[in-house]
């Protein structure tokens, strides 16, 4: 007769965090198996994903944004739910043969086959602030997902650019590349790139570079010394200034509807944990929970 430690796989041992899931590599291609694997649907999870997807489905119809929040102790499962959740919507047949939801898969079939859907998994800890923790990983995933893809304009640098064009072609080349260059010394003046001059090639390419290139942020800093000056909270230590957070959230929304759409649904982990270790912080704690 076999004993039970040869019927099931124990590991020699086990630590609270072995349960914790982060979402993003949760959802992504080599670690969806897993997750789905794993993941034990009780009548009362069967209850929340029907809730959940009534609750997107209410923002679909009413064509407006809406919020919730998941609430659980740590370890809990929030984030595997919400990566289950990522997964139904995509339409993962994995997810969808989970026969303790075929029910809910049934009920929701009507509206979530056949709809496109950009669903955007965050890990917050680590962001600098929400615009940058939601803005700023937008864009950094969808340049991933469609890197042929204009970038959305959550960047103050893409007015800025915006108005450059213009100013470029009210002064001409020559007198608009003479004035950015004004402080710049011929071949880099044994400061390399850092001081070298633009022309109109450089100008377009950095232009059109990722946020985050070197040579986009040295534009945006030259720019702004030779005619933008009142541009000056464009640029933010090593990362890009945003929007605020409610005109980027309709920048996004218009850009993923651009991009072919139908509804954009953000999947925020962590959010709590990271404006909890902010705790000390009050003015952070103020500003980022208006």
């Amino acid at each position: 007769m076999p004993l039970i430690k040869d019927l099931i796989d124990l590991p020699p041992q086990v630590s609270r965090g072995d349960f914790v899931l982060n979402l993003a590599a949760g959802v992504s291609q080599s670690n969806v198996s897993g997750t789905l694997r794993s993941y034990v649907v009780t009548p009362q999870l069967t209850a929340c994903f029907d809730q959940a997807l009534g609750f997107i489905k209410g923002a679909i119809d009413s064509a407006s944004s809406k919020a919730c929040y998941l609430h659980g102790s740590f370890g809990s499962g929030k984030s595997h739910f919400m990566a289950v959740l990522h997964q139904l919507l995509e339409g993962n047949p994995d997810a969808r043969a989970i026969k303790e939801l075929a029910g809910v898969v049934a009920k929701h079939n009507d509206w979530t086959q056949g709809r496109r859907f950009l669903l955007v998994p965050f890990h917050m800890i680590g962001s600098r602030n929400m615009e940058q923790g939601i803005l700023g990983q937008y864009a950094d995933y969808v340049r991933q997902l469609h890197p042929g893809a204009p970038i959305p304009g959550v960047y103050l640098a893409e007015s800025l650019f915006d108005d450059a064009k213009s100013l470029r072609i009210d002064m001409g080349d020559a007198g608009f590349f003479q004035k950015l260059n004004q402080n710049k010394s011929a071949g880099g003046g044994g400061w390399g790139t850092i001081s070298a001059g633009w022309d109109a090639g450089s100008f377009d390419t950095a232009v059109a570079a990722a946020p985050g290139d070197k040579e986009r942020t040295r534009l945006v800093g030259d720019l702004i010394g030779a005619f933008f000056r009142s541009y000056h909270n464009v640029a933010a230590g090593q990362d890009e200034a945003y929007l605020d957070l409610d005109k980027g959230l309709a920048v996004i929304s218009q850009h993923a509807q651009a991009l072919g759409y139908d509804a954009l649904i953000l999947f925020l982990d962590e959010l709590i944990l990271w404006m909890a270790s902010h705790a000390a912080d009050l003015n952070f704690i103020h500003h980022e929970t208006q």
